[in-house]
């Protein structure tokens, strides 16, 4: 998913490299609303995964941080030509507001899903720890008794 998630910021990246400050910021937002797009993906998968009680793959976590990683790369690309174009003093095209629009409600649902992702491990986390209290316990005193059988 990394891979496809780089390859179409290098296309849109050299895509723009001679559009003007408008098309270039259209493209930054596409690229963006891909980038969630791919983030909300990582997320389901990790809170299916969390609901079914499974551990996963080993790297879902390191991909999550990848994915949030390539949200904050994309929004500086976002930030950096709003800027160019906000200097321009230009009006928004209608191309533009609906592009915005989407983007919104791109960002609404991953900010949704990252929300409900911490709900969930926050839920399995009070599950678990009076599992893990009590496994402690028994360990704990396991110990005890064993250091005992030792010393008589």
């Amino acid at each position: 998913m990394v891979n496809i998630s780089q390859k179409k910021a290098v296309h849109v990246s050299s895509s723009i490299l001679n559009a003007g400050p408008e098309a270039e910021l259209q493209a930054c937002i596409q690229e963006q609303s891909f980038v969630f797009e791919n983030a909300v993906a990582v997320i389901e998968r990790l809170e299916k995964a969390a609901k079914d009680r499974q551990l996963g793959t080993p790297d879902s976590i390191s991909q999550l941080q990848k994915s949030l990683d390539q949200v904050v790369a994309a929004q500086q690309k976002v930030s950096a030509s709003h800027e160019r174009f906000a200097q321009t003093n230009a009006n928004l095209s209608p191309e533009l507001r609906t592009t915005l629009g989407r983007h919104e409600g791109l960002l609404k649902t991953l900010i949704g899903r990252i929300d409900h992702l911490q709900q969930t491990f926050e839920g399995i986390r009070a599950e678990l720890t009076p599992q893990l209290d009590v496994e402690s316990r028994r360990r704990n005193m396991q110990a005890a008794y064993l250091q005992s059988l030792k010393t008589v």
